[in-house]
């Protein structure tokens, strides 16, 4: 028998089964074994019991995880075990039937294909995971309807990705069939009792012959032509595991550990510039709190943050998993609500409707409001963000604020008309008997300000883009006790509009604030070109002046000078851009560490298409949970926030893309301020980029950009 070691390949779908045990460390030593023992001897072992799989494509075998029933389904080529499922033996013996290694013939690539048991149609697994979430990956949509489930129920469950995503829900589902769903997630039945297993072959005691299919065989190791499978040679699967999710959010500067380690006799800030290592000192502030036995909230209002932070976390510090909890601020808010028995029905579209019918009311063709130019959505965003946002309590303390982060200059008459747009929209509301995410804020910290506390601790990261309403709420949750509060975050990376003042809500960290000013992310290439953007703008960072846009940065990384491209139409532009993330690849730089981030979903979508088109796997950056991954990464300045990746790509930096035209009936002041969001959100994008950045155009360049930057534009006429 040739008993040489079988090496692995990782696959976008293995990887998505492992994400859902990143909370639970003991199984995935049982799987690092398994995977350790499948190296070694993956026939005849009894430490492994490998089956082969009725059901599935030829040479498919399914060995033993763990004595609780996990199982790993994996795909024999020559000596090579190509790993397709892990997880409870039900689910990926049926998820296993519809799997198959396929050559595609157009692109001359292998693919996972994953087909649908009820048409038969099969798609690459890559384009199906778009389609749905992880949690319900082992049952499609007609297995899910004759459990009982609905239309829409259906297709409610086949977005979700974690456990939590389904708690969250039990208030917005039928409760009947939220306890299926429970029961179907756990036990992998709806009634809540497993059914009898699936019957399987008998262990193996020798190595099967087989033929050894050549065509796979080939294309499998042509890795240059099949992305999607990772190669990790037996004799480094150790040392693979072993490896961080991310080293860079682990990575913790000696300079920094007594930031970590500080006692604080009340709230705390940590401010710093773009890559200067906050939220690192964040994760490991919060580890070291729950070694000291304490209970911690980690929270942001950026939404996909949590599940990025809570799989890094319980990597890097899984003895303290249990004491830290990651949620999104809006989220968090609505389970409190609910856990104290007075929860807010939150419906966007009716609260929508109910700002439509307030405006209709108050923002008529002749009024004060309409004659400024301001447009509904920077309305919105006064109300939301100014007056609700900061729970004011009635129109003079409106008249006499300084709307801090406002650029626009609002009359006395104008603000009264503001005011009574406000007030009509919360009589909305109302009427309708329902709430938005500004109300749940608001409630949650009336709660909090009568109930025992919960938390020993609050960390709350990217801090600047919270409303005055958040940051009460989770004052409350600590108050002034020692170690409780600690802010962390950036204005100058502030993506949303509005902003606050500690003082006014009754925050004191003078004493307890610190600065960060050593950028460990970018190289000095990079952040010379994202600093030229903002040079020369102030920002707000929640104190009682600006703050100069200019700043004492200290980068000690050297690298390549961003390539900078101005096409002459988009056919051009987006061949340069292909061009850019295949060479990027051709020089060593992983798929999964390369990034294109755009203004808008639609420039998301498109671009998406166009990296598939090149037989490249692609993932959205709301997918994205901070696991490695063979994927590149594509998404919208804002899902970027708190992300870093080794080579970013940043195309459509033009007027067009960028909707920097003055539209019709907004004011200049109003105009002015959006351009200032803009800009901000284009430093977060290039400030993402730890090695390498593009910047690309269609014809005329973004005024935003610096001309330092814009005058080393390529064209297509000066190429090669």
């Amino acid at each position: 028998m040739d008993r040489r070691m079988y090496d692995h390949r990782f696959t976008p779908i293995f990887n998505d089964c492992v994400q859902r045990y990143l909370s639970r460390p003991e199984v995935l030593a049982a799987l690092s074994h398994t995977l350790t023992e499948l190296a070694v001897q993956p026939f005849g072992n009894p430490r492994l019991q490998t089956h082969a799989v009725k059901r599935a494509q030829p040479d498919t075998f399914t060995s033993y995880v763990t004595n609780q029933g996990h199982r790993l389904i994996w795909r024999r080529v020559g000596k090579v075990a190509v790993l397709l499922l892990f997880g409870e033996h039900d689910a990926v013996y049926r998820r296993a039937e519809r799997l198959r290694l396929e050559v595609d013939d157009t692109q001359n690539v292998l693919r996972v294909i994953d087909e649908d048991p009820e048409t038969g149609r099969g798609l690459p697994y890559t384009k199906r995971r778009a389609e749905e979430g992880r949690l319900f990956m082992a049952w499609n949509d007609g297995e899910l309807a004759a459990f009982g489930f609905d239309p829409q129920e259906v297709r409610v469950l086949r977005r979700l990705n974690t456990d939590s995503d389904l708690t969250s829900l039990d208030t917005h589902m039928r409760p009947e069939a939220w306890q299926s769903a429970m029961n179907l997630a756990m036990y992998g039945d709806p009634a809540g009792e497993p059914t009898a297993p699936i019957e399987e072959e008998p262990a193996l005691v020798t190595e099967p012959a087989a033929p050894v299919d050549e065509r796979l065989a080939e294309a499998l190791s042509a890795t240059r032509t099949s992305p999607e499978f990772v190669p990790v040679p037996a004799d480094r699967l150790a040392d693979w595991l072993a490896k961080p999710i991310e080293d860079w959010m682990v990575y913790l500067d000696p300079a920094q550990q007594d930031l970590v380690d500080q006692a604080y006799s009340g709230p705390a800030r940590i401010r710093g510039g773009a890559g200067t290592g906050k939220t690192v000192i964040a994760l490991h502030r919060a580890r070291a709190l729950a070694r000291l036995g304490r209970k911690v909230l980690l929270t942001t209002y950026v939404r996909n943050l949590p599940e990025v932070y809570q799989q890094i976390f319980a990597r890097f510090a899984p003895a303290e998993r249990e004491l830290v909890e990651f949620a999104n601020v809006h989220r968090w808010a609505l389970q409190y609500l609910h856990r104290h028995g007075s929860a807010i029905r939150v419906d966007p579209r009716e609260a929508e409707k109910a700002w439509r019918t307030a405006c209709g009311r108050v923002v008529t063709p002749t009024s004060p409001l309409k004659k400024a130019g301001l447009t509904s959505t920077y309305l919105w965003e006064e109300v939301d963000w100014v007056i609700r946002g900061r729970a004011l309590p009635d129109l003079d303390s409106y008249l006499a604020l300084a709307r801090n982060g406002r650029g626009t200059r609002l009359s006395r008459e104008l603000r009264s008309d503001v005011w009574r747009l406000a007030t009509e929209y919360a009589t909305e509301l109302m009427n309708r008997g329902i709430g938005d995410f500004t109300d749940v804020l608001l409630r949650a910290n009336d709660i909090a300000l009568d109930s025992p506390r919960e938390y020993d601790a609050v960390i709350v990261d990217e801090a600047q883009d919270l409303t005055d309403a958040g940051l009460r709420l989770l004052y409350a949750l600590v108050g002034d006790q020692a170690n409780g509060l600690l802010l962390v975050g950036d204005g100058q990376q502030s993506i949303y509009p509005g902003g606050f003042n500690l003082a006014s809500i009754g925050v004191q960290v003078r004493g307890r604030s610190h600065v960060l000013t050593h950028n460990y992310r970018n190289t000095r290439q990079v952040y010379a070109v994202a600093q030229a953007l903002v040079d020369g703008h102030a920002f707000d960072d929640g104190e009682d002046r600006p703050e100069p846009g200019l700043r004492s940065i200290e980068v000690s990384r050297t690298g390549a000078v961003p390539v900078v491209f101005a096409g002459r139409d988009e056919e051009g532009h987006d061949l340069a851009l292909a061009a850019a993330i295949e060479s990027a690849i051709k020089e060593g730089t992983g798929i999964g560490d390369l990034a294109v981030l755009v203004p808008t979903h639609r420039f998301a979508r498109h671009y998406t298409d166009l990296i598939d088109s090149m037989g490249l796997p692609t993932q959205r950056l709301e997918d994205y949970d901070g696991n490695p991954s063979t994927l590149v990464k594509v998404g919208t300045y804002q899902r970027a926030k708190g992300l870093e990746f080794k080579r970013v790509f940043l195309p459509r930096l033009d007027a067009d893309a960028l909707s920097e035209h003055r539209a019709r009936g907004e004011d200049v002041d109003a105009h002015t301020e959006r351009l200032a969001l803009v800009r901000r959100q284009l430093f977060v994008a290039m400030t993402r980029a730890r090695d390498g950045l593009w910047l690309g155009w269609i014809d005329e360049p973004s005024s935003l950009l610096p001309n330092s930057v814009t005058a080393r534009a390529t064209t297509p006429a000066t190429l090669g």
